[in-house]
């Protein structure tokens, strides 16, 4: 019999199919390597712990996004908003194939109700260098790093609030979940400019539509 090629992408849709199949974490390394039918060795190769198979998944959903979206050679081109947009729908279409996990992991939460693991992306997107993120020119100078910074942290919760809205939307082909990212990105780039109540008004009209509050069309 051939041997499995055990590789980080097998743990890690190994660790899903668990958590799917069984309704919970595995309790030990073992417990999960049987599950699989490998040593724990082989396990170690890769992880040291399972708490890190979990982290590495949003990881990697991040990290694949970037890559896709940096090749586009019109990227570069594009202003601010632009990126973002190109960032959430890649992002999308990269955590399409895993959307079982993602409704495991997310249906039902409210942002403070988030899994460690994903809340552990915040550093990576925070810390790192998104040149996308809106920098306030009427601030005096001093704070306009701070209000950089604090504006990476305001797309990091903008991209949770994107997933948290896609895993409860039930409309075909998620089209719901296009129109709130078009909708609330506009509101988020607007922030600090004059058509800012314009986008916030359309953005809330949408919420109430979905909502069953209007029946105004959006």
């Amino acid at each position: 019999m051939a041997k499995k090629n055990i590789s980080k992408k097998t743990l890690q849709e190994g660790y899903q199919d668990y958590l799917l199949e069984e309704g919970k974490k595995p309790e030990t390394v073992r417990i999960f390597t049987k599950f699989l039918g490998i040593t724990d060795e082989e396990f170690y190769k890769h992880f040291g712990s399972l708490k890190n198979i979990e982290s590495s998944i949003w990881d990697d959903y991040y990290h694949k996004t970037m890559e896709v979206v940096m090749k586009d050679p019109e990227f570069e081109e594009m202003n601010g908003r632009e990126k973002h947009l190109s960032f959430l729908y890649t992002l999308l279409e990269v955590v399409k194939p895993n959307r079982s996990y993602i409704l495991y992991k997310l249906e039902g939460k409210k942002p403070h109700e988030l899994p460690a693991e994903l809340n552990n992306t915040k550093k990576i997107i925070t810390q790192s260098e998104i040149e996308w993120s809106k920098t306030f020119d009427f601030l005096p100078e001093k704070a306009q790093s701070a209000s950089h910074d604090a504006y990476k942290r305001v797309l990091w919760s903008h991209t949770i609030a994107m997933l948290l809205f896609w895993v409860k939307d039930d409309s075909g082909d998620a089209t719901d979940t296009d129109v709130f990212i078009e909708k609330s990105t506009r509101t988020a780039f607007d922030i600090g400019e004059l058509p800012a109540l314009d986008s916030i008004l359309d953005l809330s009209k949408f919420f109430l539509q979905k909502m069953g509050f209007t029946k105004a069309t959006v």
